[in-house]
């Protein structure tokens, strides 16, 4: 009874102190909204398949796909400059909001572009893609675009002031809930077809709108002009968004290119499920980069030591269980989904790239709050590149696997790139002999199981996983034993007011 008691005292501090509960709050508040908006969007898919023709739905798919990826790419830069700055310098308000004011400015103006030029090349493009009907989804959805980059802009002022539940909630949660709310509206008033356009860009209108009236007081004036350093950082990272979106993207592109369609379908379903795999990895980032700013800014070392390898440990850790358990339910979810059992083994060989990337991910999120954009560029657009060329040239002899065999190769190339320049800039240690003994082993149980194909080699592979993700779960939890929790969620900076040697100073409206 003793040691339960000290052990649940233990316990106890371990979880409502230290640094672990700025995680823990984090992955409690953001997994419960991205499970939300997972929710949601196959609710509104459902409606959407209900309320147009096979063709129609596929139609607005199209256009939707390319207005958000355009959205996001142009949004990003914007989004990234603001956390830079912003997470720096958390308590001058006038700054953020002229900032946010010219970083709103400079998205709008070339997504407005490419939406007016979408509108009036709508017709030219749907025939030269030999759909017709794909010209008015163009048109009526390219508002849309616009909101989405502006949007996708506010919210990088919220994580830099470590509003990460905000950030979740309105750029993934409020989007989703005000298409379920209107789209009935849009059935039950029989409304023409072409209104599910409208409800899509006033999901991301409404939102933004809200958001957008901190940018209207009164009591600041003009805005902020960005340095010339600051469109580098943001041109960089368009750049590197769009090379990024490689899994559920530019992969299927190219598996239309070399497969059948019915071998594309099993693909393409594969890679929906694989991207789960860093379902709670994405959230911790997101509390990692405000925080890690701050400790930047301040010369901290030892606090970005720790805070470093406090999200490193979650993140591996949250990849290899949450990676367990989608492959696990595999053979529950595939038939729901239709005749996609096939998709199993290809879902496990998409596993081994995401867990490998885990390693490093913490360090990339690192030189990006860090303003080291070249990084970051030359790692996607190489891998981007690998992506693409490899397939060619290895699909006979190892068919779709030839696609995941890619991001294996390339991010056992180029993600090494990373951790090298992390060390090279903070002092931090992302890998060490033992984190390569435990990738191996992992990877390793994922190859086999996929080879082999039986439920009890996917079944090893994931007590594998699960292995290690307590392991580094555990690790985590040990040391962050002896912090405090601070509210403010940055702790106390050092002695030192010295710029690090290699870092770039804050750079805003130079």
């Amino acid at each position: 009874m003793r040691v339960g008691r000290s052990l649940l005292r233990y316990l106890s501090d371990v979880l409502l102190n230290g640094r672990l509960r700025a995680y823990l709050d984090i992955l409690v508040v953001g997994s419960g909204a991205r499970i939300f908006g997972l929710a949601s969007q196959f609710v509104v898919l459902i409606m959407l398949s209900r309320f147009l023709s096979k063709g129609s739905f596929g139609d607005l798919m199209t256009a939707f796909g390319f207005f958000r990826l355009a959205g996001l790419a142009l949004g990003v830069g914007g989004s990234l400059v603001l956390l830079y700055h912003v997470s720096r310098h958390r308590d001058d308000d006038r700054a953020e909001i002229r900032l946010q004011r010219f970083s709103a400015l400079v998205g709008a103006i070339p997504s407005g572009a490419i939406a007016l030029a979408t509108v009036f090349a709508a017709g030219p493009i749907a025939a030269a893609l030999g759909k017709p009907s794909l010209a008015i989804w163009l048109k009526e959805l390219a508002p849309f675009l616009l909101f989405t980059t502006l949007l996708t802009i506010t919210t990088g002022a919220l994580e830099g002031r470590s509003r990460v539940a905000q950030s979740i909630f309105w750029g993934e949660v409020a989007p989703n809930a005000v298409r379920m709310v209107l789209l009935p509206l849009v059935a039950f008033l029989h409304l023409p077809a072409t209104y599910v356009a409208h409800v899509l860009t006033l999901s991301v209108l409404l939102p933004w709108l809200f958001l957008a009236r901190r940018m209207c007081n009164r009591a600041v004036a003009g805005w902020q002009r960005w340095s010339r350093w600051d469109y580098t950082y943001s041109g960089k990272f368009v750049a590197a968004t769009l090379f990024a979106n490689q899994l559920g993207a530019a992969d299927i592109v190219i598996a239309s290119l070399l497969f059948s369609s019915v071998l594309v379908a099993d693909y393409a379903v594969a890679a929906r499920l694989a991207a789960l795999f860093t379902f709670f990895e994405l959230a911790l980032l997101k509390r990692f980069a405000p925080r890690a700013g701050r400790l930047l800014a301040v010369n901290d070392d030892a606090g970005l030591h720790r805070e470093f390898d406090m999200c490193r440990r979650l993140a591996i850790g949250c990849v290899a269980m949450t990676t367990s358990g989608v492959l696990l339910m595999a053979p529950i979810l595939l038939p729901l989904l239709g005749n996609y059992l096939d998709a199993r083994s290809l879902l496990i060989w998409l596993a081994i790239p995401s867990f490998i990337a885990s390693f490093y991910a913490t360090s990339d999120r690192l030189l990006i709050i860090a303003g080291q954009a070249n990084v970051a560029l030359v790692v996607t657009a190489s891998s981007f590149a690998m992506l693409i060329a490899c397939p060619f040239g290895t699909a006979p002899w190892f068919g779709l696997v030839a696609i995941p065999a890619a991001m294996i190769l390339s991010v056992l190339l180029f993600n090494p790139i990373v951790a090298i320049r992390a060390r090279g800039l903070a002092g931090v240690r992302t890998f060490a002999w033992r984190d390569g003994a435990l990738m191996a082993c992992g990877c390793i149980a994922l190859a086999g199981a996929a080879i082999v194909g039986s439920y009890a080699s996917t079944m090893i592979a994931c007590a594998m996983l699960c292995a290690i993700g307590a392991y580094y779960l555990t690790t985590a939890l040990s040391r962050s034993a002896g912090d405090d929790y601070d509210d403010s969620l940055i702790f106390a900076a050092g002695k030192s007011t010295a710029p690090r040697a290699g870092l770039l100073p804050d750079k805003a409206s130079q």
